[in-house]
């Protein structure tokens, strides 16, 4: 199969694939996208300005996502893992490719601040990768929650399955379910795996977007884009 220029371009930033090869959602229909949102988000793909995203809004490789103060927003990925990103916080989707026979497929997400809650989906579990400022986590059929200060420091909880968790010096712990560990702003681990399920800071982390919108006060609507947002195409032609 003989390729156009456009598509040797793309093909070798990751964002198409030849027929055969695993599909990496990362052109106009995005990696995910917006499956609930309370209050406001934001998203940017560098150089192009930061803007609001909105409900069933796609979402794309190498954005940062962010949500002010009593906000929250959950992407829903196309492998079928689901990210609440509760108010306040900081993520960025670094890598995403799904491949429908797994044997391609890559999930690589930094949780920058802020509390979350990750699901796993049909990604084979050894190629995906979360990571905060101080600690990488390997995952097994697995839910988490996190809670990240602006310093770095991380409390990780599983809620169901598996994680593994090395820190800044290579050390590396196994933590169960209805376990968690703390990493300091040093990278290193206070302490060993603890054997209780930290309670997240974060309403929408803790208790879901609908308890949050019970809790908190709604300045906006939740609606969906009356034109769908697209991620601005750059000039390969």
């Amino acid at each position: 199969m003989k390729l156009t220029r456009r598509e040797a371009v793309l093909l070798a930033a990751g964002a198409i694939v030849a027929p055969g090869v695993a599909r990496a959602a990362t052109d106009d229909e995005g990696v995910g996208s917006v499956g609930d949102i309370v209050n406001y988000g934001w998203a940017t793909i560098a150089p192009d300005p930061r803007g609001e995203i909105e409900f069933e809004d796609s979402v794309y490789m190498n954005e940062v996502i962010e949500t002010d103060a009593e906000s929250a927003v959950v992407v829903q990925f196309a492998d079928g893992s689901k990210l609440t990103i509760g108010e306040n916080a900081k993520v960025v989707i670094d890598r995403y490719v799904y491949d429908p026979a797994g044997s391609n497929s890559e999930q690589v997400v930094t949780l920058t601040k802020g509390a979350f809650r990750f699901l796993s989906g049909s990604i084979p579990k050894e190629k995906v990768k979360l990571q905060t400022p101080t600690v990488t986590i390997g995952i097994r059929g697995t839910e988490l929650i996190f809670d990240i200060a602006d310093d770095g420091e991380t409390e990780m909880s599983t809620v169901a399955g598996e994680a593994d968790c090395t820190d800044g010096a290579g050390e590396t712990l196994t933590v169960g379910a209805e376990q968690s560990v703390l990493v300091g702003s040093d990278r290193r681990f206070r302490g060993r795996v603890r054997r209780f399920r930290h309670r997240s800071r974060s309403v929408a982390v803790d208790e879901g977007l609908d308890g949050a919108r019970r809790r908190w006060r709604i300045r906006k609507e939740r609606k969906r884009r009356a034109q769908k947002r697209r991620r601005r195409r750059r000039n390969n032609d």
